[in-house]
């Protein structure tokens, strides 16, 4: 049977936000069925789309005149987060950051709305937002530099040690910077030494693995991927492609991978965990698109519409006509009854979500088991019970689990304080 992701995913959705200004509309997914119950709330013209912060129900926008808003997706209401913002950024803990022409900075976490005293000292080129509501910004011009900041502390500003391509870890606690020989790994705020890893094929695009672990890196002139461990300092791995690359772009869950060439519009999709390359797909490269939405569905551009496919076989499996100028947003948010509507198809098909015991807290899946050892080493370090269970079947993999624990509720519990994506995974389910 194709398989859109690692066992246990659930169900998520897709949001459509109107190009010209309007009401966004909710679709299920992998099949991109209109949800019965529309969303309210009605948008001006958007340049942008930042993303979603699950837990404050809100959907983060930027309009044609730079205005950051945040609509409610559950009462419709629309707030102006700042009415000038030349860049913004929405962080993994939901801080959304936004920089004015003056360099100035505001910010909303859990809806408390800040502006910040010191204004950053610089146009940043890239912003990124990290763990306890900081940002990292990459300012351009002849002394180009990254900056850590934060409402309550003192900037920190380091030079960058070439002009190349920046990645951050979800978190933002590591930075990688492409130059021409290699790729340097850095820690923003100073506390390690820098790293470099010597790279061949002139380094280009790069993005992390979401435990934070792995670099995966584009070449200019090389036809494949490298893959650098950042705790080892080495590169350790490849996957063969047909051209240079110049974007990557990864699921949440990093069993995917999608890769853009220098020219033409083509995306490679590439199976990770099994380093196979699945195909290529005729779609255009956008900010919002292609993407790999949380339940494990790849959704593409074709000509005037959008589509979800599997990503393991390319076949399309929902497609919206006539949206493909509208702006795409795969969540793991739900409106209110999706909840319910999951579990009861799961108590259906016999998948009881009663409080049995064994239940684990999911965080990887590999076919490789030397990897998922050591990222269960790396959850240990952290002070958490991590291990790893060997494959049950030919057909599973490696999996990295927290756990046991007795009950399904305590598993979630633990889940929702890991600040990475998750499953919860019961043997024999």
């Amino acid at each position: 049977m194709p398989r859109t992701g690692p066992p246990g995913r659930r169900g998520g959705f897709a949001i459509r936000v109107p190009q010209n200004g309007g009401t966004p509309q909710l679709y299920r997914m992998p099949g991109l069925t209109l949800w019965p119950t529309p969303l309210r709330g009605k948008l001006p013209a958007v340049e942008a789309v930042l993303g979603v912060d699950p837990e404050a129900n809100e959907l983060f926008v930027r309009t044609v005149k730079h205005e950051l808003l945040a609509l409610d997706l559950e009462s419709g209401r629309v707030d102006t987060v700042t009415a000038e913002a030349s860049v913004a950024a929405l962080g993994p803990d939901g801080t959304v950051y936004a920089i004015d022409a003056r360099h100035r900075v505001a910010t909303l976490s859990h809806r408390v709305r800040l502006t910040w005293s010191r204004p950053l000292e610089g146009e940043p080129r890239e912003l990124f937002g990290g763990a306890d509501e900081r940002l990292v910004a990459v300012i351009g011009g002849d002394h180009a530099s990254i900056i850590v900041a934060a409402a309550d502390q003192p900037p920190v500003t380091r030079p960058l040690p070439a002009d190349g391509d920046v990645a951050t870890s979800r978190w933002a606690d590591l930075v990688a910077v492409a130059s021409d020989s290699g790729v340097h790994l850095l820690d923003p705020l100073g506390r390690r030494e820098a790293g470099f890893v010597p790279i061949a094929d002139h380094p280009r695009a790069l993005v992390f693995s979401p435990s934070g672990h792995r670099v995966y890196v584009g070449s200019r002139s090389g036809m494949g991927l490298a893959v650098i461990d950042r705790y080892a300092l080495k590169e350790i791995d490849g996957v063969a492609l047909p051209t240079p690359v110049a974007a990557l772009r990864l699921d949440p869950y990093g069993q995917w991978l999608l890769a853009r060439p220098p020219m033409g519009d083509t995306v490679w999709v590439v199976d990770l965990p099994v380093k196979r390359l699945v195909g290529g797909l005729p779609t255009a490269w956008y900010a919002d698109l292609p993407t790999v939405s949380p339940d494990g569905a790849l959704l593409v551009r074709s000509g005037s519409d959008v589509v979800s496919m599997r990503p393991d076989s390319l076949i399309a499996i929902g497609r919206v006509p006539g949206s493909a100028s509208d702006f795409w947003v795969a969540t793991d948010w739900a409106p209110r009854g999706a909840a319910q509507e999951a579990n009861a198809g799961a108590t259906a098909s016999g998948d009881s979500l009663g409080g049995e015991g064994n239940m684990y807290v999911q965080v990887s899946v590999s076919r490789n088991a030397t990897w998922s050892q050591q990222m269960a080493e790396e959850l240990t370090r952290a002070g958490l019970a991590a291990k790893v269970l060997p494959p049950a079947t030919i057909d599973e993999g490696y999996r990295v689990v927290l756990g046991p624990y007795g009950s399904r509720d305590q598993a979630e519990a633990i889940g929702r304080k890991l600040g990475r994506p998750y499953w919860i995974y019961h043997p024999g389910q």
